[in-house]
């Protein structure tokens, strides 16, 4: 079993670059469709914030990572400046905000209530706007920058709800992933005790 051959270290890395690469390879796709052929859209989707709000069920604040990933390939595709590097990348990370929120009113409940999941998703998704326009104000104090952060990616606000809601039937997709693998081994345990203790467990 692959599961029982790697460290829990090693699964938590296998994980987080299993989903950096989906938030790179969709984000710089999505970017470059927009930018290609959208041009004329006044909003865009972002795959980001959907994958930092899984990474951030499965591993809390190690969901940085992918979003830092996504925020990066955004800016690289799209050809940004040093200035939009920084503040669209550094932004993101105010996302870690919504962390404390997401555990304090429970992970189990945030996924199996659509009205608290689609809140936790609009606390991160503003919390991304408000970081990346926190940031821009190094550059160019404007209010008008934070409306723009807001409009233009609400559709990845709606696209990320709509993925948490499918992705909550997923066993352990949207679950802390240290209580998911035990879960999983209490579970193998208690199926063994009950063979052993099944007489005609093993009579054909």
């Amino acid at each position: 079993d692959f599961m029982k051959q790697i460290t829990f270290k090693q699964y938590r890395t296998i994980d987080l670059v299993f989903l950096s690469l989906i938030a790179a390879i969709f984000e710089s796709v999505a970017t470059l469709a927009t930018n290609n052929w959208f041009v004329k859209q006044p909003m865009a989707v972002s795959i980001t914030l959907t994958i930092t709000c899984i990474a951030a069920f499965r591993w809390s604040y190690y969901a940085f990572i992918p979003a830092l990933v996504g925020s990066l390939m955004h800016c690289i595709t799209s050809g940004a400046t040093i200035e939009q590097f920084i503040y669209y990348c550094g932004g993101s990370l105010l996302f870690l905000v919504s962390i404390p929120l997401l555990k304090r009113i429970g992970k189990e409940k945030v996924r199996n209530d659509f009205i608290i999941r689609s809140f936790y998703a609009i606390v991160a998704y503003i919390s991304f706007a408000l970081g990346r326009w926190i940031l821009s104000l190094l550059f160019e104090v404007s209010l008008n920058n934070l409306v723009v952060f807001l409009s233009t990616d609400i559709l990845s606000l709606l696209f990320a709800i709509v993925v948490l809601t499918l992705a909550k039937g997923g066993d352990g997709l949207l679950e802390d992933q240290k209580s998911y693998l035990l879960r999983l081994d209490k579970e193998r345990r208690e199926e063994e005790e009950a063979d052993l203790s099944d007489p005609f467990n093993n009579s054909y």
